[in-house]
């Protein structure tokens, strides 16, 4: 029975694009511990302009880092997946978690979204998610494909409502933090920035519970959860 998997040029590209990316993030980590430095000594105090920008790196550096956090938890849970093709069935394995299994016939839903081949069943509902980045993607798309028409590429996903509202109750909680003068306002947006940075950090933390050994990703969650606190600090200290 054929395997596929993310392997090659795949891990290569994707190695390419991690020291690029983190290498951005570490540079506004310096700009921002630079800024920071000036804040201690009183600089930032005779510079309004510095210390805006402090802000805005300090928070670039909150996002970027989650994103990219985000990002290496998704792609490590993929380079573990495994997919066979049988006679009658397609099946995903990852280690540590059970095989999904779907059969040619009970295919309801064959379509892309974005990088990924998205299979749905209909009764009992199960679904299989394969990235365009595994070895032989074509392939897998040729032989389902026999068995279920490819739809219509889906250039984009819907977000799921607890998302959109997660991410606009940070953006306007930190915005908040930033733009309010009252200490009263900034603390309580400061909670509330923390609140939403705790959930949204809860799927990251999960997978570094899982025994795996990802040093990045534990230096990542606490560099997000450092420049958040020195970016409140500050903004209470200079008001």
């Amino acid at each position: 029975m054929p395997e596929f998997k993310i392997e090659g040029d795949a891990l290569r590209r994707e190695a390419r694009f991690r020291v690029l990316s983190w290498g951005s993030v570490l540079l506004l980590l310096g700009v921002t511990v630079l800024l920071f430095t000036l804040g201690v000594s009183g600089d930032l105090s005779a510079s309004p302009d510095l210390g805006w920008l402090f802000v805005l790196t300090g928070l670039g550096t909150i996002i970027g880092v989650y994103v990219l956090a985000s990002r290496e938890s998704l792609h490590f849970a993929e380079r573990q997946m495994v997919f066979v093709l049988n006679d009658n069935e397609i099946v995903r394995k990852r280690k540590g978690y059970p095989d999904v299994k779907i059969a040619f016939s009970e295919i309801a839903t064959l379509r892309e979204e974005l990088r990924w081949l998205i299979i749905k069943t209909a009764v009992p509902y199960r679904k299989i998610a394969i990235p365009n980045t595994v070895s032989g993607y074509d392939t897998i798309c040729a032989e389902l494909a026999k068995h279920q028409p490819l739809s219509a590429r889906v250039e984009r996903v819907e977000i799921p409502l607890k998302t959109t509202a997660l991410l606009a109750a940070a953006i306007l909680c930190w915005a908040a933090v930033m733009w309010f003068s009252d200490v009263r306002v900034v603390i309580l947006s400061a909670t509330g920035g923390l609140i939403t940075l705790a959930i949204g950090s809860h799927s990251v933390w999960a997978m570094l519970h899982s025994r795996v050994r990802r040093p990045l990703l534990w230096a990542s969650l606490g560099c997000v959860w450092l420049m958040a606190i020195l970016l409140i600090y500050l903004r209470v200290v200079h008001l």
